[in-house]
């Protein structure tokens, strides 16, 4: 069963792989290439047919398309890892720019939003990926406290799993408040442990992360509210 859980979900991996490196390729190329895309112009727009011009529209539709198709993996940290990879690469690109003779570090080039130097935009790629990281880095820490993914590497082979039931509300502040959990184990011996969850976690599934050796011990057991209903 775990295994057939596991191809269900290799095609949107593959998916999300190949987006991450759309997502790369189209900054780069928005960047490296910017001295070489000729613009044809009219009396009231302009336009070309060079992929580099239109690079950083759909590059930025790239990093939407990703942040929603990796939640299922990365969960809060999806955004912020299309950022820091977008980010990167587009700094990236300008000093391929720079390393090629395209463009000196301190010459100005009009693109997108008006005349910048090269040496500038790196500066903003690289504000915009550390920017992302740090989204990626609180993004990953929520979202591993809220489904219990530390503990489960912790307990290993003794984790075990069981839908739990959340009672009581008592409010500790900022929205959250202390519940008893309670799960039954493998034998059906019920059992019971305090959390603090968000007000969010009374309307989603629950699930009892324990150690299946000892389901009694209080200590070896977390809460886990997964979006989805998955073990």
């Amino acid at each position: 069963m775990a295994r057939r859980n596991a191809g269900r979900h290799v095609p949107l991996l593959m998916a999300c792989a190949l987006m991450a490196w759309q997502i790369w390729m189209l900054f780069h190329i928005a960047s490296s290439e910017v001295t070489h895309v000729v613009w044809s112009c009219d009396e009231s727009d302009c336009g070309t047919d060079d992929l580099a011009g239109g690079a950083p529209m759909m590059g930025a539709a790239a990093v939407v398309a990703f942040s929603l198709m990796a939640r299922r993996f990365l969960h809060h940290a999806a955004p912020g890892v299309a950022l820091a990879l977008a980010g990167t690469a587009f700094a990236g690109g300008w000093r391929a720019a720079v390393g090629a003779g395209d463009i000196r570090e301190d010459e100005s080039v009009d693109w997108m939003i008006g005349w910048f130097s090269a040496g500038h935009w790196i500066t903003v790629a690289q504000a915009v990926a550390a920017a992302g990281a740090v989204w990626a880095l609180v993004g990953g820490a929520v979202s591993l406290r809220r489904t219990g993914g530390l503990h489960r590497l912790r307990l290993g082979r003794r984790l075990a799993v069981s839908e739990a039931s959340l009672t009581g509300w008592s409010p500790v502040g900022r929205g959250r408040g202390r519940v008893e959990v309670a799960f039954e184990d493998a034998d059906g011996v019920r059992h019971t442990f305090p959390a603090v969850v968000g007000r969010h976690a009374l309307g989603r599934k629950a699930l009892a992360l324990h150690d299946a050796e000892r389901p009694g011990d209080r200590a070896r057991s977390r809460l886990s509210t997964p979006r989805k209903n998955v073990r």
